[in-house]
């Protein structure tokens, strides 16, 4: 019995002096937080750039219709192909658009001319009163908002758990933009 425990003590003596594998073990302890710092940068990085995209396709949007005194609805139903294609390579589908007509009173206040979304409906009613920036409200003026909401997937994040809420980031851009021709812009059949 003495000699089987001085055997074991020769040994743990022996393995205690042993550093061949830690390199190996502290890699093992490392690599999954390294590995979780790269992909969520990866995440953060394509993230911030889609949401620059969707900046970009708000103003696009904007920009077209105030290009002319007098648009339809066909015309605005064109704007969601527009802001799709602003939006590659990334995925664009489910993104809700809405642009509005703002006419603003002598008083500063903004009211609803026209307005339409992606789905053809009416999301604002005619006159009702519209919030704007302070710096945008210049009384006998008009504008023409484009709103977009757009909800990124996240990509490498917990790909196969269905029901977690941090999956996706609920994006929405707005824009104002001033009419190019005339005093305002009309929508014949909004």
């Amino acid at each position: 019995m003495k000699g089987t425990l001085a055997a074991l003590n020769r040994t743990v003596r022996r393995l205690r002096g042993d550093r061949s594998g830690v390199g190996a073990v502290e890699f093992a302890l490392i690599a999954p937080v390294l590995i979780v710092l790269y992909m969520g940068s990866l995440e953060i990085s394509v993230a911030m750039s889609v949401n620059k995209k969707l900046a970009r396709a708000a103003s696009t949007v904007a920009d077209l219709v105030t290009q002319d005194d007098n648009i339809d609805k066909a015309f605005l139903a064109s704007m969601v192909n527009v802001a799709q294609s602003v939006m590659m390579p990334y995925r664009a589908d489910g993104m809700k658009v809405k642009i509005t007509g703002i006419a603003i009173d002598a008083s500063g206040i903004g009211k609803t001319t026209w307005s339409w979304q992606d789905d053809n409906t009416r999301p604002y009613s005619v006159g009702s009163t519209q919030t704007l920036p302070k710096d945008l409200a210049i009384p006998n003026t008009f504008l023409v908002r484009t709103e977009l909401m757009f909800d990124h997937k996240l990509l490498l994040i917990m790909p196969d758990i269905q029901d977690i809420d941090v999956r996706t980031i609920n994006m929405k851009k707005t824009y104002h933009l001033r009419q190019r021709i005339g005093d305002s812009v009309a929508c014949s059949n909004c």
